[in-house]
């Protein structure tokens, strides 16, 4: 195995920022094994989150091998990430911003987790990750990026979702899942799917929270500071 096979693995966890305590600092980091997770802000603390996602996904495609990770965005509204936004042109990042474009870009998504699963992953080959390590015919990596208030829209059936999420991480598609704290009293049975599935990271007042599902020694830092990554452009 080539040293440029082992890179071709979607790394292990995501970084979120780094843990201060007194004058000790650790990087803190969710595992990818988990398929990704849900970030949810107070009406103050948005733009601090929306920092934060787009910096997760500037460093993933920094850090990995050039194409070899792609980035869907759901959501409609304002303009959040600016600094994605030339990589449109290589079709390494793609939006989907009004109902018709988020049912087509879901259902291709949908429709590649469902074909890996059939004609690559095996036990020898569990995840895509695997695959590409054994085989010299790569498969891209995706990184979903969900706005809850907006997506899954009415059209999407709670049984396709809860397979979705529940499979996409194995055939290389990762979920992070973001949307206001108000979202957690939605009556939509697949956004709460999506919420029940992933593990959360919560932003209020501009703090970020960490949960003992995100860190399991919490209780062990009593004055926890996340910072969000340095942005970088990807151009």
């Amino acid at each position: 195995m080539t040293g440029k096979d082992e890179q071709y693995a979607f790394p292990w966890g995501f970084h979120l920022g780094d843990l201060h305590k007194d004058h000790e600092t650790i990087p803190l980091y969710t595992v990818s094994s988990d398929g990704g997770f849900c970030l949810l802000y107070d009406d103050a603390s948005e733009t601090k989150a929306d920092k934060l996602l787009e910096s997760l996904c500037l460093e993933l495609l920094s850090t990995m091998p050039h194409e070899s990770l792609q980035v869907n965005l759901f959501d409609f509204g304002k303009k959040k990430f600016y600094n994605l936004s030339p990589l449109q042109y290589i079709d390494l990042y793609r939006t989907a911003y009004d109902v018709k474009m988020m049912s087509g870009l879901f259902k291709s998504l949908e429709e590649m987790v469902i074909t890996r699963h059939k004609e690559f992953l095996c036990c020898n080959r569990p995840t895509i990750s695997e695959h590409n390590q054994k085989s010299k015919l790569k498969k891209m990596y995706h990184l979903v990026l969900i706005n809850m208030e907006n997506f899954p829209t009415e059209e999407i059936e709670l049984r396709r979702i809860k397979n979705f999420v529940e499979s996409a991480s194995q055939a290389g598609v990762y979920v992070i899942a973001f949307g206001n704290t108000k979202i957690e009293q939605s009556e939509s049975k697949t956004t709460q799917a999506i919420l029940e599935h992933f593990k959360k990271l919560k932003v209020t007042e501009g703090e970020f929270t960490i949960s003992k599902e995100i860190f399991e020694f919490v209780e062990l830092w009593k004055i926890t500071v996340l910072n969000h990554l340095i942005l970088t452009k990807a151009c």
